[in-house]
């Protein structure tokens, strides 16, 4: 009987660690509160909107410079080549393209998910403290 050689084991990579999220970017939300829907319509505009009870934000438009205060439950938009400021939201859904998303908080200390049913969207966390202006040179961060 021949000699058994059997096929080596790869090594065991270690499981990547998230960084830890920074208490001063963690705003408290009450989950249970939820205001109503905030719609902002129209290509090229450039608005503010404020989510003051937890509300979901729907973007439909191309083009548009949102700017939003305050924790909000969800963002989508519908729509191509918006730039959106956030302060903090729990999801950001993208059924459009080239999309820009900065936020700077997180509610509750979780990390945001992001649907994204279209490709070529950006979103990227920035620090609490930094002007709120979208740039080209961000990264999905999941």
């Amino acid at each position: 009987m021949e000699k058994f050689s059997g096929t080596p084991t790869p090594p065991i990579s270690p499981t990547p660690v998230e960084t830890p999220i920074d208490p001063a970017d963690i705003v408290n939300v009450d989950v249970n509160s939820e205001g109503d829907r905030i719609s902002i319509n129209g290509d090229s505009q450039t608005k503010p909107a404020a989510c003051s009870k937890f509300n979901s934000v729907l973007v439909n438009g191309n083009a548009d410079v949102i700017t939003i205060k305050g924790p909000c439950r969800q963002i989508m938009v519908n729509g191509d080549n918006n730039e959106i400021t956030a302060d903090a939201a729990m999801e950001f859904v993208f059924n459009g393209t080239g999309n820009t998303v900065t936020y700077s908080r997180f509610p509750n200390g979780k990390r945001p998910s992001i649907v994204e049913n279209q490709a070529g969207n950006t979103v990227e966390k920035i620090p609490a403290t930094a002007e709120t202006k979208p740039n080209g040179q961000s990264k999905i961060v999941k």
